[in-house]
């Protein structure tokens, strides 16, 4: 696969969509995913990913035999294992070893088990750090976390999404009193992405902990956890490893932090669950980081989307990814300016994730017109954002150039006034 550099840039801008379709390494993938309507573009994986093929005939395999037929003999035949038999393939993805990722409960409920090992193991730090540009659940599992230590524990969100660079804003926050610093890899909002080693190097040069949200770059940005020296990181399933709606999430913790306590504990996090025995101490490795029985049906439906990544590759992804957002910001720039958008995304490709971020003061009845008159599916994130997410597996250059189309035919046929008044719960 093409490393894209500015020049590569320029030559994809300059072809045509179809001929980079044709060129395009990953094209086969999209055939290993249900696309039901070949006229619907689809730049929401980064919030739900789409539905592989395997993942729908597991689906009736999963139910009609190893619940259906095998019935509680499926816990010794394969479901005791699952859980990190998975969570190690996750661990192909991140630059993890064996043993150190495991499929847990969902994100939130991850990070504040992450958060509370880390302030339990050093109270002599009070401050968890975070920003303005972390996801909103994220912030508030930080907060239970903080408050079920200790009261003098506190969460300081940095202000940064207004800032153009916010590497400097936290590079100078993180002091001694800091315990950890939390945040998302890539910003759910502008779809800036953080420098994982930087960060981290500078928290560790004050003796504070890391913990990172995966959820917006697992999949579709190179990650490698223990050669970047990462404490602790967590990260949905359903967006680019298209996991399916609601599915668990998974948890890493490296060896430097092998002494944290799970701090709800819990019978399947235990070394012999079978056992009963409410005094058993803590599994080996990461499964510590269990609690109770794992939702066995939506953890097996995960696998088939991260086979999918790792049989793609992580790098190869990425390269299509940056071409594809490059391919869509030049002509932003070129069609969609015009209209009242403005950028909200870094333009520098190695500050930004999978998504583009537009902002324009009537982006609710931008999105509604584009999903309910044009067959188009981004989403928008209050109060003016219109998110377009690229997923390289199954996302097109030429579903990139038709999207700016149908965005320009909603202002052109008056679509953004029919859905002015529009206020859907799920926006």
């Amino acid at each position: 696969m093409v490393e894209y550099d500015s020049s590569s840039i320029k030559n994809i801008i300059q072809k045509d969509s179809k001929d980079l379709d044709s060129d395009d390494e990953l094209a086969g993938f999209r055939s290993k995913f249900v696309i039901e309507d070949p006229n619907l573009i689809y730049l929401d994986g980064n919030s739900l990913g789409r539905l592989p093929i395997k993942t729908k005939e597991l689906v009736q395999e999963i139910v009609s035999e190893q619940w259906g037929d095998r019935l509680i003999r499926s816990w010794n035949e394969r479901w005791l294992e699952d859980t990190s038999r998975i969570g190690d393939k996750i661990g192909l993805v991140v630059g993890a070893k064996p043993g150190e990722v495991v499929i847990a409960d969902s994100t939130s409920v991850c990070l504040y088990k992450a958060a509370v090992s880390v302030l339990l193991s050093d109270q002599e730090r009070s401050v968890i750090l975070t920003d303005d540009q972390n996801f909103p659940s994220d912030i508030q599992a930080l907060r239970a976390a903080a408050s079920a230590v200790s009261k003098d524990h506190e969460v300081v969100v940095l202000e940064s999404d207004s800032v153009e660079d916010p590497v400097d804003v936290l590079l100078e926050a993180i002091d001694e009193t800091v315990a950890l610093v939390s945040l998302s890899q890539v910003s759910y909002r502008s779809g800036w992405c953080w420098d994982l080693s930087l960060i981290s190097q500078k928290a560790h040069e004050v003796g504070a902990k890391v913990l990172w949200d995966l959820s917006h770059s697992v999949g579709v940005v190179p990650i490698d956890l223990r050669g970047e020296e990462i404490d602790l990181a967590v990260g949905c399933t359903y967006k680019y490893l298209n996991g399916g709606p609601g599915a668990p999430a998974f948890i890493y913790a490296s060896e430097n932090c092998k002494d944290f306590i799970n701090p709800i504990a819990g019978w399947y996090g235990s070394k012999n669950p079978f056992g009963f025995d409410p005094d058993c101490q803590p599994d080996r490795d990461n499964r510590r980081f269990l609690t109770g029985t794992p939702p066995l049906i939506s953890t097996l439906l995960i696998e088939p989307g991260v086979d999918l990544v790792i049989e793609a590759g992580v790098q190869n992804i990425r390269s299509k990814s940056v071409a594809l957002s490059e391919m869509f910001l030049f002509k932003a720039r070129q069609e969609l300016l015009p209209l009242g958008f403005e950028i909200a995304s870094p333009l520098e490709k190695n500050n930004r994730g999978s998504h583009v971020a537009l902002s324009h003061s009537s982006a609710l009845a931008i999105g509604q017109a584009l999903i309910n008159e044009q067959s188009t599916i981004p989403d928008v994130r209050p109060p003016d954002l219109v998110r377009f997410g690229f997923a390289p597996l199954y996302t097109t250059f030429t579903e990139i150039e038709e999207c700016i189309s149908r965005i320009k035919n909603v202002f052109e046929g008056g679509g953004v006034s029919r859905w002015e008044n529009s206020h859907p719960i799920v926006p």
